[in-house]
């Protein structure tokens, strides 16, 4: 027989996970972000949700090529971007997913871990690989 295991709220368990979480709608409104994200960041919630994410994208051809990908519904794993902190440039490598409802983009599954600028370095030669065009 299989044992049972309980697990805490779900909810919970994203607020209080160890790594950076936030969602955005299709207007690139920051519409959460978990404790981690704005940790991470140095920003305060006030200061970070309900903005537009491109306040905190320090490469634009970055933000339009991640967008674009999730707008049509397809995901990207270990994408490397620079993100304004509250006191100085961080390196986030990004998982993200789309969440939809009956064919209607609701908002992003965003992921985000920090990572140092030569990880972030070799992550934008390994992209510049797979993908035409400017990246970082």
């Amino acid at each position: 027989m299989a044992k049972v295991v309980l697990i805490e709220n779900p909810l919970d368990f994203i607020k209080n996970s160890n790594i950076g979480i936030h969602a955005v709608s299709p207007e690139g409104v920051i519409k959460y972000a978990n404790q981690h994200e704005l940790d991470t960041l140095g920003y305060t919630e006030a200061e970070y949700v309900g903005h537009h994410v491109s306040e905190f994208q320090f490469d634009k051809t970055c933000l339009d090529h991640m967008m674009s990908k999730l707008s049509k519904f397809e995901s990207f794993t270990n994408f490397p971007a620079m993100v304004y902190g509250k006191q100085k440039i961080k390196y986030i490598l990004y998982n993200s997913s789309t969440y939809e409802s009956h064919g209607e983009f609701i908002h992003t599954r965003c992921f985000g871990t920090e990572i140092s600028k030569n990880v972030y370095q070799a992550c934008v030669l390994e992209y510049k690989k797979l993908y035409t065009g400017r990246l970082g």
